[in-house]
């Protein structure tokens, strides 16, 4: 899975990562609506076919196993989330605006996203932390991030005593940390993780050290 990861992340563009034909969306969306019905374990090949309106040959036309389902649906999340963050990734506005709003789309994504990406990390062993297979999603979104501030350095609105690249590492971490353990698993207030972390991710880059 990893593998196949890191060749969309250098691939193309979150667009380009979404299914391409109306079958292969059936499929996933079967897939959808079944992880929300019942548990992974009874979720078979021919129940998916079943809920596509599509046979048994044509799901695995497109995927070898239950699991490659899964990943799919994975690799689909991530490219929401990136898609959701790209008022920060590709904004020149007002950098405190532009990270509020887009930690509230990708919360959003990610809530959209939870019974795939809660099962991905159970069957990852990964509960407590995001599974290493996501590494390739994660450095995408790191990338993105760290070119953003960068600008905003380069334009005067971010003091540059720390690398753009250690404040995306750091801050994404704080991000990824707080979502899936406070929101996503324990079930924590969405809006205030928002407004908390947004507030921090400006303070940490965008703050002067001096400034009172």
């Amino acid at each position: 899975m990893a593998e196949h990861a890191l060749r969309l992340v250098n691939g193309g563009s979150a667009r380009k990562q979404h299914s391409r034909n109306a079958t292969e969306e059936s499929i996933l969306e079967a897939a959808r609506v079944a992880l929300l019905e019942e548990p992974y374990e009874r979720i078979t090949i021919d129940g998916i076919a079943r809920r596509a309106f599509v046979s048994r040959t044509a799901v695995y036309f497109y995927f070898p196993n239950k699991r490659a389902v899964i990943d799919r649906l994975i690799q689909l999340a991530f490219s929401d989330m990136y898609a959701a963050a790209e008022p920060y990734f590709e904004g020149e506005g007002d950098p405190r605006r532009d990270i509020h709003r887009a930690l509230a789309r990708t919360v959003a994504a990610v809530h959209e996203h939870a019974s795939v990406l809660l099962l991905a990390a159970r069957l990852s062993g990964q509960m407590d932390r995001l599974p290493p297979e996501w590494e390739p999603y994660i450095l995408r979104l790191r990338n993105a991030a760290a070119r953003r501030i960068r600008r905003d350095q380069q334009r005067g609105l971010a003091p540059d005593d720390i690398p753009a690249g250690t404040s995306s590492r750091a801050l994404l971490a704080m991000v990824e940390g707080q979502i899936v353990r406070e929101v996503v698993i324990g079930g924590g207030d969405a809006n205030e993780s928002v407004r908390v972390l947004a507030e921090l991710w400006w303070r940490a880059v965008y703050l002067r050290p001096n400034a009172s």
